[in-house]
C-alpha cells in the first residue's frame, strides 16, 4: 500500500530498509540517500563487500530512471573503501574479478563449498560445550582436503533467547564434503536437536 502511494506521487519522501532498493522503478524518483553504507560492509561475513556493493549499486539505480536525471548521497565513514568506489563508479565487473581472485587465494565459495554448522541453545555453558563436542566429533572423522574452523560464537551470538555458536567446513570438491557431512550425520554428531546445518550457506549472520 506505501509502495502505491509512493509510485502514485501522494507520497514524496520514502524511508525504508534495504526492500526499497531492490525492485522499485519509479520514474520520478530524483534523489536517493544511503545512510551509513558501511553497516553490512563490517560485518564478519566473507560475501559482506559483494553485498555492500550490490546493495549501494541497487539503491543509487533507482534515482534518474525517467527524463530527469537523479542524484545519489552515499554517507560513508570510508569513502575509499573498494565496494564503494565500484558501486558509486558503475565498475561491478572489476570489483567481482578482484573479489574472485581473494576468494581463491582463502579457497572461499565460489571456489569451494562450505557447510555451516551452528547450534543454538537457551543456555550458555550448555551451548558452548555442545558445539565444542559435535566440532570434535566432526575433526575425528574429517578427510584430506578440508578445512575446520570454528568453533566460534556467531556474527548475531544470541536471538530469540538462544546462544548461537558456529563451525565452518569447507572444501574444494562438493562431493568429499557431501560424503563427510553424511559420516558425520550416521556417527551422531548432529543428533542433538540443537544442532543444524546448512549447506553452502548464504548468510554467516
Amino acid at each position: 500500500e506505501v509502495l502505491g502511494r509512493f509510485q502514485r506521487g501522494e507520497i514524496q519522501v520514502l524511508l525504508g530498509t534495504q526492500m526499497i532498493a531492490k525492485g522499485l522503478d519509479v520514474p520520478t524518483v530524483q534523489l536517493v540517500g544511503v545512510i551509513d553504507a558501511d553497516t553490512a560492509l563490517n560485518l564478519p561475513d566473507f560475501r559482506a563487500s559483494e553485498r555492500t556493493c550490490q546493495l549501494i549499486s541497487q539503491v543509487t539505480g533507482r534515482c534518474g530512471r525517467g527524463a530527469s536525471a537523479g542524484l545519489a548521497l552515499v554517507q560513508t565513514l570510508d569513502p575509499t573503501a573498494a565496494p564503494i568506489q565500484a558501486a558509486i563508479k558503475g565498475h561491478y565487473e572489476q570489483f567481482a574479478n578482484a573479489e574472485l581472485q581473494l576468494r581463491q587465494q582463502v579457497a572461499l565459495p565460489p571456489t569451494a563449498r562450505l557447510a555451516r554448522v551452528t547450534v543454538q541453545h537457551p543456555d550458555l555453558e550448555q551451548g558452548q560445550a555442545l558445539i565444542s563436542r559435535v566440532t570434535e566429533a566432526i575433526k575425528a572423522i574429517a578427510p584430506a582436503g578440508v578445512t575446520i574452523t570454528g568453533p566460534a560464537p556467531c556474527t548475531y551470538p544470541r536471538l530469540r533467547g538462544r546462544h548461537r555458536f558456529e563451525t565452518l567446513l569447507t572444501g574444494a570438491d562438493a562431493g568429499k564434503l557431501q560424503s563427510w557431512l553424511h559420516a558425520c550425520l550416521h556417527a551422531g554428531a548432529f543428533r542433538e536437536r540443537f544442532v543444524s546445518v546448512d549447506v553452502d550457506a548464504y548468510a554467516l549472520a
